[in-house]
């Protein structure tokens, strides 16, 4: 039998846990998300019943109907776990590729200048589950030096607030880039609105629905590359944007830079890991490869077939876990690991999830062994998905780690 006392109260009590840690391993608080009941609001959204057993996998822009492997993507993208694509070409092959969405049974949040076209055809309304407003705003209103009026905050807020009134059933997506969703963002950001501070805020309610991608492994400057890179993006959108709502995790499948690296399979998963365990709260890819020479490939999570597997194997551990992750209203914190190293713990419904994570100094992590508080002072802990358990000791877990390495542990 377990001995256990609140998990919230273990935060604020974990210099009280037994046995002492010393002061390296203090904890330092990371706020969560909501839960899957937040999608109920929206009869034709991701998730309108708020089944705690469907977490959101989703890939950056994508076509249904190109034959990148053989299939057609938007089947070949569900075969591997990905269900929808966030962002649907909004071209001349459009009705092409709303076409392709029916015939693979695929899903999409679709351009916020789709909203007719989405309200037309009411028999296909489960393919269509949101709007993406707008992608980068933050960066994007001072590309190429020049000022973009329409991507000023308040201007994003207008505009998601007109796509709310025409269809009130799905919810608005606004993706972010690096100067809202990086601790040091404000360095470039142009053409201040308000505040900084208040211009984030205000982008943030636009969004009903909110992620920033900075593809941490393969950016081309050294000092900015670390799995800890995912998790830090999604510590910097929930300051701006709270606990009230959605933040996903962005996380490359390729070469998103024409300088930098190729993402490989291991750091891909490091990187969802990272995410999660820091609380993200549904995981997009980004599958969009460029390359100095021009030999573009904007399907890398299905061409790479080490990554494709990866991916696959990934996303239905998501899916086992979503109950877990979609609990909402857990604790998370860092604390310290034998030789230093920083150990991200998430506690949620009965689990405990913990990585090995990075820092500035020390970005490809580290191997560890980390004594992990956990709100049950005797018993066992079964490791979920790796076939043991360990004891819980003095209300804590002994645990070996490797760089990046990622355990769940159910209690």
């Amino acid at each position: 039998m377990h001995r256990r006392f609140p998990a919230l109260a273990l935060v604020a009590a974990l210099a009280a846990c037994a046995p002492a840690p010393p002061d390296d391993t203090a904890s330092i608080p990371l706020p969560g998300g909501p839960g899957a009941e937040y999608y109920q609001r929206w009869p034709h959204g991701p998730n309108p019943t708020g089944d705690p057993f469907v977490f959101p996998v989703t890939v950056w822009m994508q076509d249904p109907v190109s034959l990148d492997t053989g299939t057609p993507d938007g089947r070949a993208y569900r075969d591997i776990g990905v269900p929808a694509t966030l962002g649907l070409w909004d071209d001349e092959r459009w009705h092409e590729r709303q076409a392709g969405l029916y015939a693979t049974g695929w899903k999409a949040y679709v351009s916020a200048g789709k909203v007719d076209a989405v309200l037309a055809d009411p028999g296909r309304a489960a393919h269509y589950l949101g709007y993406l407003v707008a992608d980068e705003p933050d960066m994007q209103k001072s590309a190429g030096h020049r000022y973009h009026p329409e991507l000023q905050p308040s201007a994003v807020l207008r505009r998601a607030d007109e796509v709310r009134a025409q269809d009130p059933t799905r919810p608005t997506f606004v993706n972010f880039g690096m100067w809202m969703g990086t601790p040091d963002g404000r360095h470039d950001y142009a053409y201040v609105e308000e505040t900084y501070e208040q211009d984030m805020r205000t982008y943030c309610q636009a969004a009903d629905i909110a992620s920033a991608d900075f593809y941490g492994w393969t950016h081309p400057d050294p000092d900015k590359v670390g799995a800890f890179r995912y998790g830090q993006v999604v510590d910097t959108m929930r300051k701006w944007c709270g606990t009230g709502k959605p933040v996903y995790g962005f996380v490359e499948t390729g070469h998103p830079y024409e300088g930098g690296g190729l993402i490989t399979a291991d750091q891909v998963e490091s990187a969802v890991w990272n995410a999660i365990v820091h609380g993200a709260d549904g995981i997009n890819y980004f599958a969009h490869s460029f390359y100095p020479e021009g030999d573009d490939d904007f399907v890398s999570a299905l061409t790479r077939p080490e990554i494709a597997a990866r991916l696959k194997d990934v996303n239905a551990r998501l899916q086992r876990l979503a109950p877990v992750l979609n609990a909402g209203g857990g604790a998370a914190f860092t604390m310290r690991g034998d030789g230093d190293v920083p150990i991200t713990v998430r506690l949620e419904k009965g689990h405990v999830l913990a990585q090995a994570d990075g820092t500035p100094a020390r970005p490809d992590s580290g191997r560890t062994r980390a004594a992990i508080p956990v709100p049950v002072t005797e018993g066992t802990a079964e490791v979920v998905d790796e076939n043991r358990t360990v004891p819980i000791t003095g209300g804590r877990i002994v645990d070996d780690f490797a760089p990046y390495g990622f355990h769940v542990y159910r209690y």
